[in-house]
């Protein structure tokens, strides 16, 4: 369990019972240009993704955790870091709350907790997050209060709902 100080806020790994969180975020057609999905996912298929979730971070270069509240015992959304490079010492960080719980800090205490976490214990020097630059305002400024930098634009970079759109590329070194 990775905590932070901030807000009763924790990180934890997947668990059977966080089916109807997951069946929620990945069906909710407002997260879909930013994680690459466009159709609904069943929740015959999440029982298979729960139950074959990859065990050792270190093979597979990804993890993924849900953001809980302590006080409350309920879950509030996902924090994922992919594409992580152990060589190269970074991992692209993502994002995912449930729309009951955005604007209300949490984002921010779970990127506290994951950046804790990815120093000491996957012994990463930098975090990484693609933006859209149009259409994620919200999200851009989470990152910026979060202190990351942008350091890159990549044009056209992304496809959505009928257009290419810029994407926005922040990092954190750690």
């Amino acid at each position: 369990m990775l905590r932070t100080s901030m807000s009763g806020i924790f990180l934890r790994a997947l668990e059977p019972e966080d089916l109807e969180l997951l069946y929620t975020i990945e069906n909710d057609e407002d997260l879909w240009d930013v994680s690459s999905s466009c159709t609904p996912i069943s929740k015959f298929v999440i029982k298979q993704y729960l139950s074959n979730q990859p065990q050792d971070v270190f093979q597979s270069c990804e993890l993924r955790l849900v953001i809980e509240d302590l006080e409350r015992g309920r879950a509030l959304g996902l924090l994922d870091l992919t594409d992580i490079s152990f060589s190269d010492r970074r991992a692209e960080v993502g994002i995912a709350l449930l729309r009951t719980e955005r604007g209300k800090g949490i984002g921010r205490a779970a990127l506290l907790a994951i950046e804790g976490y990815a120093k000491r214990h996957l012994n990463l020097r930098m975090l990484i997050a693609q933006i859209s630059a149009e259409h994620n305002p919200v999200s851009r400024k989470l990152f910026e209060v979060a202190a990351y930098q942008q350091v890159a634009l990549l044009p056209e970079w992304h496809y959505n709902n009928g257009e290419f759109e810029d994407i926005c590329v922040y990092r954190k070194m750690l």
